[in-house]
């Protein structure tokens, strides 16, 4: 996923690598690069996380992600913007989303 400073350039899509399952509104994700027996590689994302990541398997691009985060939780363009961005940022790093 190429990155402009914070900034997320285009789609991105859930990593053919990982598996993931919502348990009691909590998303658990595992990548399956490491092994399934590996717990270090195991993430779990709080309730907006959890959404973020449900609307990232359904192929929202980051501005819709940001329009979420603004019409959910009423934060600012900028406030949503950042949030997307740094999460999309995280979950890049770490191997779980790559450009769609």
């Amino acid at each position: 996923m190429a990155f402009l400073g914070e900034v997320a350039s285009g789609p991105v899509r859930r990593s053919a690598n990982v598996v993931s399952r919502v348990v009691a509104d909590e998303a658990i994700v595992v990548p399956i690069r490491r092994g399934a027996a590996d717990l270090d590689s195991i993430y779990t994302f709080n309730e907006a996380g959890t959404q973020l990541w449900s609307l990232i398997e359904k192929g929202l691009d980051p501005a819709g992600l940001i329009a979420h985060l603004q019409d959910l939780y009423g934060l600012s363009l900028e406030q949503a913007t950042l949030d997307a961005h740094s999460f999309l940022k995280e979950l890049s790093e770490e191997g779980l989303v790559e450009p769609a």
